[in-house]
Formats: C-alpha cells, sequence, structure tokens
C-alpha cells in the first residue's frame, strides 16, 4: 500500500534476504513495461460516487455484544472473516464471510468452548507464515495477566499447542499489537498497557516479544526497549525517519506522546527531547498517512482535550504532527479536525484516489475527512456515512472483494457493518 491504510495492506519492510527476489521482480516489472504491459496503482473509476452503506443485515445475528472485533483470514478463501469477543469476555467467535450469502457464525474451537478465563483482548496476525491469521489472546486480571496464542489450521479451527505459546505479562499489560519489529519478516508482539505496575524485576512500561520464526516467542524487552513514564495509551508503528524500518509512536493518556526510533534491528531509543514538540494533552490514539506527498510520515492526532497554552486556536482539540524529514515532527493545527474530544483516528484511501481520508470517532459521532491533497480537507460526513454512527472503534477488512476497505464498528450498544460502494 501507500503510506497509509488503503486498497490493501500498510507498508511492507523487506528483510535483507528478500533482496535478490526483489530485484528479480524489478527486472520482470521492467520487462512489462517496455512492452506497455506495466501495472497501474487499483484506484476508483468514480471517486466521487463513493459511499458507506449498511449491510448489517449480512450478519447471522441482527445484534452482537462486542468487547473487540479484528478481520482476519480464517481459512483458505479470499473473503475477510470477522473474530469478535462478546461482551462477557469469555465468548471469542469466528463470523465467516461467505459473500453475498453473508456470515456464518461457529466457534473459534475446542479451547475456546472450554475456557473459563476472562479474555481481556484479543489480536490477529499470520505468526506462523502459514496463510492462516493466528490468534495472540490477553488472559487473567491485571494483577496477574498472561499471553496465550492459538494456532489456525487454516481451516477457521483454533487450537493451543500444548508446551508452547502462553507467556507471562507485566501487571498492567491490557493491550497487544502484532508488527514486525527486527524486519526479518515475522511478526513480533508489542504489549502495553495505561497503568503497568513495574518491579525490580519488571521495570518497563512495555514488553516485546519477538517471533523465533515458526510462532514460538522470546521476551527481549530488556534488550530492545528504553525506560519510559507510565500512562500508555496507544501505539503507531511505521516508519518516521526514513530509513526503511519500523519506529513507534506512543499516545499517553495525560502527558508528553513519545517518538521511539528503531536502529535497524529492532532495539529502540527514545528521541521525544529532540524530535517532538513539547505539548501535553490527554491524548487518546493517533493515526499516520504522508499528508503533504513529501515522502514521509506525519500523524494525526486525537484527544480528549489540550492545555491552553499548547493550542493552536481556542478550541482546539485534535491535530497534526508534520514530519519535516527524518522524523523530526512539528505541531500542525487544522481547524477542519473536530473541535471536541475525540476516542479514535482511522486513516485510509477511503475513495480511491489515491490520497488519504480520515474517520475519527467523536463524542458526537464519526466524522469522514475526505482528503485532497497537501493538507487539503473536506467535510464529506453526511453524504459518505450513514445516519448510524455513534461507536467506540472500527476495525477494516475487504469484505467483497474490490479492493476497497469496508469496516466493522461497534460501541456499547450498537454493532455495524459498512460496505464501501460506488454507485
Amino acid at each position: 500500500m501507500k503510506d497509509y491504510r488503503s486498497n490493501c495492506q500498510k507498508k511492507i519492510y523487506l528483510s535483507p534476504c528478500s533482496i535478490d527476489s526483489l530485484i528479480s521482480w524489478l527486472l520482470i516489472l521492467l520487462s512489462f513495461s517496455a512492452c506497455g504491459g506495466a501495472t497501474k496503482p487499483h484506484v476508483a473509476d468514480n471517486p466521487a460516487s463513493q459511499r458507506f452503506r449498511d449491510a448489517t443485515r449480512l450478519f447471522p445475528i441482527e445484534k452482537l455484544s462486542v468487547s473487540h472485533a479484528s478481520f482476519l483470514s480464517a481459512n483458505q478463501d479470499n473473503f475477510s472473516d470477522l473474530a469478535v469477543l462478546n461482551k462477557t469476555k469469555s465468548e471469542l467467535y469466528i463470523l465467516i464471510n461467505r459473500g453475498k450469502k453473508g456470515f456464518l457464525k461457529k466457534q473459534a474451537g475446542q479451547w475456546t468452548q472450554n475456557n473459563k478465563e476472562e479474555i481481556n483482548f484479543f489480536a490477529t496476525a499470520d505468526l506462523n507464515r502459514d496463510g492462516g491469521d493466528d490468534l495472540v489472546l490477553i488472559l487473567g486480571g491485571r494483577k496477574n495477566p498472561k499471553t496465550r496464542i492459538l494456532f489456525n489450521n487454516k481451516k477457521s479451527y483454533f487450537y493451543s499447542k500444548e508446551k508452547e505459546g502462553i507467556y507471562p505479562l507485566t501487571p498492567g499489560i491490557e493491550n497487544v499489537i502484532p508488527i514486525d519489529l527486527d524486519g526479518d519478516g515475522d511478526k513480533d508482539l508489542f504489549y502495553f498497557g495505561s497503568n503497568v505496575k513495574t518491579s525490580s524485576r519488571k521495570s518497563y512500561q512495555t514488553m516485546i516479544l519477538i517471533n523465533k520464526g515458526d510462532g514460538r516467542f522470546e521476551d527481549l524487552t530488556s534488550l530492545l526497549m528504553p525506560s519510559l513514564p507510565s500512562g500508555i495509551r496507544d501505539a503507531s508503528f511505521a516508519d518516521f525517519d526514513g530509513d526503511g524500518v519500523v519506529d513507534i509512536f506512543l499516545i499517553y493518556s495525560k502527558g508528553q506522546n513519545r517518538l521511539l526510533l528503531n536502529n535497524g534491528v529492532g532495539r529502540f531509543t527514545d528521541l521525544t527531547a529532540s524530535r517532538m514538540p513539547s505539548i501535553l494533552d490527554d491524548s487518546l490514539h493517533a493515526d499516520w498517512a504522508d499528508f503533504d506527498q513529501d515522502g514521509d510520515n506525519d500523524l494525526l492526532v486525537v484527544n480528549r482535550s489540550i492545555k491552553k497554552i499548547y493550542r493552536g486556536y481556542l478550541e482546539e482539540t485534535n491535530y497534526f504532527l508534520e514530519n519535516m524529514g527524518g522524523g523530526n515532527f512539528k505541531k500542525r493545527s487544522h481547524k477542519i479536525l473536530p473541535h471536541f474530544p475525540a476516542s479514535k483516528v482511522y486513516l485510509l484511501d477511503g475513495n480511491g484516489d489515491t490520497l488519504p481520508d480520515a474517520l475519527i470517532l467523536t463524542s458526537k459521532g464519526v466524522y469522514y475527512l475526505h482528503g485532497r491533497g497537501r493538507w487539503d480537507f473536506s467535510d464529506e460526513t453526511r453524504r459518505r456515512l450513514p445516519r448510524s454512527r455513534q461507536f467506540d472503534q472500527m476495525t477494516f477488512g475487504d469484505i467483497d472483494q474490490d479492493q476497497f476497505l469496508d469496516l466493522f464498528a461497534w460501541s456499547g450498544q450498537s454493532s455495524r457493518l459498512w460496505l464501501n460502494r460506488f454507485d
């Protein structure tokens, strides 16, 4: 994909061993180009016609009591399936996508049926590179959490290996993001929480489990991560300094957000003081895109509030961080952003024109900002979104294989499926 979520996937970071293959593919592409057969980026025929349409009717049950959800590849077809954690936090099930026939609800496997522990959170990723997405669970109470990995047999059945796949976590850990931190092509696991309890044995606010290549993991937190203040609300991963490896932007509930740069093999240095503007706010989420098409990744940060001294204008609540090059950021105010508290932001090419759009979840509903290039946006919420739009979270996947992202959104009161349509 481009430098933001679009019709496909996020940026892929190549390991050194893949360079020879890359060169071979480039030669093939050049050959096609010389013959006039080069492929073009997938763009919509008529981006102005794009709308999200409510298609919740495709689900087997009208009301889903959702605590968390994530699209995944549960079986060997090409459709995006959906994993859902029930509000009770004990039932985890899979909605199998059958195309025009809708979704079929099924249990995730024998382990989840027999499980008596509370599932606090989960993430999906292909951890052993077999083509099927696996499940990463966070279990137990806040004082004694642990993570368990359920492997996928590529037929939407998830199982636990007897002697591996379970690891203890630092008290207070509540979230996990699968991401390739060391550039070897395998998904590693990054854990964090807003109130992590450290000790002399575990003094870090995050945990990193590095993938050994077959779905087994090793805790290398002390080797790879710096000491950090408490209060991590969320994390956003992208190459911010242009060296080809993934860096980390940490979102703090109260205090200074932080920038960690990768040395190339997964070891991170906190360069907040020299690369970030000093801003004290109550941040909740951030996402990245190249808003000004200058080749580096900028950030959009959404907040509950900003202290007056750091505001660019009186009502400012949300703001951009413009990457000036090399991972050096400055705050950029923009009055098109919602002037009230926001909890989530998702950047994607929603209308297929190759420019980043923004879906922002606020206290007054979802906002759709259409990107028009170089910090230019228009508010197209009413034109492009259904009326029912008060949600806590969203997750994205290509449900109908049209190469454009659809979305599933949920809150404590409701959940909806929106298809991205161009008609």
